[in-house]
């Protein structure tokens, strides 16, 4: 049985799961949104609205690759996530074209990742540290 350590890794693994799965949905109805132009969602960004359902598409599919990641264990998934986690906060500056832009779920949902990833990037060096110091 893993020590309280491991517990709380456990339970940082299963919030990046479900914030990641957010992103997922989020990401991809975002980008349906801006193909068929419901309510109007293009003329509400300050950039062209291709390009964004465009990068909208990839980093859908960087998310679902982050979240196959986290859920088989790759080391390399808190880059990747933490990648995404900066494009999507540097996104909604960019989207909104200001800097004193309206905080919205997507903006905190990004923030959560990238403060929980580099959370549980430096929690699970330390318990590999601790395992190989064991052996």
């Amino acid at each position: 049985m893993g020590g309280p350590k491991t517990n709380w890794l456990h339970n940082i693994r299963i919030a990046l799961i479900i914030l990641v799965g957010e992103k997922i949905i989020q990401h991809a109805l975002v980008t349906i949104a801006f193909y068929f132009n419901w309510m109007d969602i293009r003329s509400t960004v300050a950039v062209p609205a291709d390009i964004l359902m465009i990068l909208g598409a990839v980093v859908t599919v960087l998310y679902i690759l982050c979240f196959w990641a986290i859920m088989t264990q790759k080391r390399w998934s808190n880059v990747l996530l933490i990648g995404l986690a900066l494009f999507d906060i540097v996104g909604e500056f960019i989207a909104q074209g200001r800097l004193d832009i309206t905080i919205n779920v997507s903006i905190l949902v990004a923030f959560s990742l990238l403060i929980l990833a580099f959370f549980y990037s430096k929690q699970e060096s330390a318990l590999i540290g601790l395992h190989i110091e064991r052996s």
